[in-house]
């Protein structure tokens, strides 16, 4: 399994309908809204290498109001995924 997490800047005013948008599409399993110098923290999974220029060529830079992404492919996780924080 490859993960991927993709910052993302969105045009003012469009992060929630960008966020939305990408949540929607099959391979994305988490869309955060995140501060900073980016709106949106994106986490994808593929089972190989080619589908990941498809989806980010053909799907996510098509998406209308999404202005600039950063992509990082993880490699390896440490620990586990512990779900929702509890207060």
């Amino acid at each position: 399994m490859y993960r991927l997490f993709v910052l993302a800047k969105c045009d003012l005013g469009h992060a929630a309908s960008v966020g939305n948008r990408i949540a929607e599409m099959d391979e994305v399993a988490e869309v955060y809204s995140v501060t900073g110098e980016y709106d949106l923290l994106i986490k994808v999974g593929f089972s190989d290498l080619p589908e990941i220029e498809d989806f980010v060529q053909e799907k996510l830079h098509k998406v209308p109001g999404l202005k600039e992404t950063v992509t990082m492919m993880s490699y390896r996780v440490y620990g586990e995924d512990i779900g929702d924080f509890v207060n």
